[in-house]
């Protein structure tokens, strides 16, 4: 299981690491986009370059957060439970979470394979649309992984990190 779970802590990393290049090469495109429209010569296709890498940093981000439980934790509720109940509740909300991020990666292979079905590709550099739905497929199952190590240590009855 320790095998297991550092894998998964690396994957989370791996992907964690695509989304920071990704955020910097978007920063940079938005950053000469603005310097070009200011000489006349605006980036072609700028807003699809930035609409496909922002799906990509939001969504090879999420498992690395979940992995560091750096999202926004809302536990004003859950303060005021015993530990059993507070137990209960978060082996109720991860298990909620895998299912919801197995469906969401299963929707979106459905969704990758109509796209690329149907041929359809972006307006100006006439990319293919479907490799994106398929990463944040892989991503969605990631964060069930994650998700899942995270309810076994609930099990366990160990704290999270």
């Amino acid at each position: 299981m320790k095998r297991f779970i550092a894998g998964i802590e690396k994957l989370d990393i791996f992907f964690i690491s695509i989304s920071g290049v990704v955020l910097a090469f978007m920063m940079a495109v938005t950053l000469a986009d603005i310097i070009l429209r200011l000489f006349g010569k605006p980036i072609v296709g700028s807003v699809e370059i930035i609409t496909f890498s922002g799906a990509v940093v939001v969504g090879f981000a999420i498992p690395y957060t979940s992995w560091k439980r750096a999202h926004v934790y809302v536990d004003f509720l859950t303060e005021k439970l015993s530990p059993n109940a507070k137990r209960i509740m978060e082996l109720f909300t991860k298990s909620a979470g895998i299912l919801l991020f197995l469906f969401i990666g299963y929707n979106f292979i459905i969704y990758g394979l109509d796209l690329k079905r149907t041929g359809e590709v972006s307006p100006s550099f006439k990319l293919p649309f479907y490799p994106i739905p398929f990463g944040l497929a892989v991503a969605s199952f990631l964060e069930s992984l994650t998700l899942f190590i995270d309810l076994q240590k609930v099990f366990k009855g160990g704290e999270n990190e």
